[in-house]
């Protein structure tokens, strides 16, 4: 695939993925320029997909990539991390939704890391945050995450863009909040870096990071 030159170097740009199977990999790119904001969103069924698919839907080089998946990995019992037990531990409600790295499947722990890294080779300067959209949607609205029309009003006034295409699955959900995520890192507004409650990471990708809101 070839890369297209940056055209609008002063915007910053931003992407968001959710890995999934056949038709279940949410894609999304945010762009904010001098004037506006822009948003963009799909769902492929391949890490080859997206990449096409973001290459496709850029016009500037990407400044970070907000990912569902682990990002890093670290080599104790189980493959449990220390952001996965502070995220269990701080939103109990939601806990089944966060395990071990050893029990995750297969578009979680091969697809997700994969294109981190494709991601990478491409972008090399590009930054990578690990997210946890089910979580994060508890931990900022305060709501149990069930796709429906009130996440999707919920979302585009998070991203500020109300007149962008509508949000038609949970997958295309996950991808432009993720992006947001990444953006709000960008920008920091986010602080909180859960890498920091992990030693001795393995980080196939090369340096990461998953920052989470300052909302306790």
């Amino acid at each position: 695939m070839q890369l297209k030159t940056d055209m609008a170097k002063q915007n910053k740009l931003y992407f968001g993925y959710d890995p999934g199977g056949k038709d279940a990999a949410g894609v999304a790119t945010i762009e904010v320029g001098s004037e506006r904001l822009t948003y963009k969103l799909g769902t492929v069924s391949s890490v080859d997909e997206a990449l096409d698919w973001f290459v496709s839907e850029s016009e500037c080089s990407p400044h970070a990539m907000g990912i569902d998946t682990y990002l890093y990995w670290e080599t104790g019992i189980s493959g449990w991390r220390g952001a996965d037990r502070w995220l269990r531990k701080t939103y109990p409600d939601v806990k089944r939704s966060v395990f071990a790295s050893n029990s995750a499947f297969g578009s979680m722990a091969v697809q997700g890391m994969a294109t981190a890294i494709r991601t990478r080779e491409m972008w090399p300067e590009i930054a990578l945050n690990e997210t946890h959209p089910k979580v994060l949607y508890k931990a900022l609205s305060g709501q149990k995450y069930k796709w429906g029309k009130d996440m999707n009003d919920w979302l585009l006034e998070k991203i500020g863009e109300a007149n962008g295409p509508m949000i038609s699955n949970d997958h295309e959900f996950d991808a432009p909040i993720s992006a947001w995520a990444a953006m709000q890192v960008d920008t920091q507004q986010w602080t909180n870096n859960l890498l920091h409650l992990s030693e001795n990471t393995v980080q196939p990708a090369g340096p990461v990071s998953y920052y989470w809101p300052d909302c306790l």
